[in-house]
């Protein structure tokens, strides 16, 4: 499932200029294809602001997401990799793999959890994905 969903919604950058864009950039495939709308970057954003960064799953990884409602079309993922890492406010550690989430309703992305979760479980596949060469690798790795 995770395979399919970040089927050519992967991209790879050297720095950003903060946070922000990161999260901007991780999100430009699933917007390009009309899969969530703009709104829903900016609620992501918002959420951080407002809520902290309750979506750092595990050291270096976040999984920025929203609601439903915020403007996901239908179910999707994408992924961006920093190869510098961008720090978050009241985060000593920085992030370095970005796994948009967007959900078309309350449970159809629950099997992607899983398997997004499965997948990091393991320190040594995050450890790959943060090294592999190109997105063809990251995806054969996912």
């Amino acid at each position: 499932m995770l395979c399919a969903l970040l089927k050519n919604n992967i991209q790879i950058v050297e720095n950003v200029d903060d946070w922000e864009h990161a999260i901007h950039i991780a999100a430009e495939p699933l917007l390009n294809k009309k899969l969530i709308e703009p709104r829903y970057v900016n609620k992501i954003i918002t959420n951080i602001h407002e809520l902290g960064t309750y979506m750092i799953l595990t050291p270096g990884v976040i999984m920025p997401h929203a609601r439903p409602e915020d403007g996901a079309l239908r179910t999707s993922m994408s992924l961006l990799r920093v190869n510098n890492g961008v720090l978050f406010p009241n985060n000593d550690e920085p992030v370095y793999l970005f796994f948009v989430l967007a959900a078309q309703d309350g449970s159809a992305h629950l099997d992607a959890i899983v398997a997004l979760a499965t997948l990091l479980e393991s320190e040594d596949n995050i450890e790959m994905i943060k090294k592999a060469p190109d997105t063809d690798s990251i995806h054969k790795l996912v």
